[in-house]
């Protein structure tokens, strides 16, 4: 297995969390990529330091290899593919005022790294597609303009705002990042209102995959009736 060559942390988390993700997979090609992608996003993104500040980061970046586990086999097959990610997360996303929040892992304590602000929220699915060489692309209302993948600007609470995107277009689309965000409960605190967009995104999905293409996540189909 390839390996890095760095200074020990006491406080290194990169490791165990490989281990732990290498499970995911049996071929040892695969554990090369998971193991080049953390590190990977440490160099780049601190993903060891944010950690350590915020347990739940380590949960999310899991919690989204799991999906390309689930949903693609071996990672090498997710080379050049066109992947969407709908609310992919932004680099300007805030801490909720409470310290507890409803995510896909249940209710969670969130330890903020610095008042009004939290990693959890940061686009981790298209950093990883990134490192694993598929054609990312991000939508997300926050600022993404540091971030080397496609992405645009969306206010995905109005409804065609995903209509500037092509037909059949995308190999692959995920949305998980949208109705738990501080910022989407603010602008929209009914469920009614959640219901539409849900539809909405839903039918966006549908329009954009290419006859083949798969739906990684989607929040927006789970809230449907």
């Amino acid at each position: 297995m390839f390996r890095f060559n760095r200074a020990k942390s006491s406080a290194n988390r990169q490791d165990p969390l490989i281990t732990e993700l290498n499970r995911l997979w049996k071929n040892e090609s695969d554990h090369v990529l998971v193991s080049n992608t953390i590190h990977r996003l440490d160099t780049h993104y601190h993903l060891n330091n944010k950690i350590m500040n915020e347990p739940v980061v380590e949960d999310i970046v899991k919690q989204m290899f799991g999906r390309l586990a689930n949903s693609s086999g071996s990672l090498a097959n997710l080379r050049s593919k066109r992947i969407l990610d709908i609310a992919c997360g932004s680099n300007t996303s805030k801490a909720p005022k409470m310290p507890y929040i409803s995510t896909s892992f249940g209710e969670m304590n969130i330890r903020r790294a610095s008042p009004g602000y939290t990693a959890m929220f940061e686009p981790w699915f298209c950093r990883i597609l990134v490192e694993l060489e598929a054609d990312a692309v991000g939508v997300d209302f926050g600022d993404l303009d540091a971030e080397h993948f496609t992405h645009y600007r969306v206010d995905l609470g109005k409804m065609g705002a995903l209509s500037f995107l092509p037909d059949q277009s995308f190999d692959a689309v995920q949305d998980s990042r949208l109705f738990g965000s501080p910022e989407f409960m603010a602008q929209f605190p009914h469920r009614s209102d959640h219901l539409i967009i849900a539809q909405e995104i839903t039918q966006q999905e549908r329009r954009l995959l290419k006859p083949d293409g798969i739906v990684i996540h989607s929040d927006a189909q789970t809230l449907l009736p």
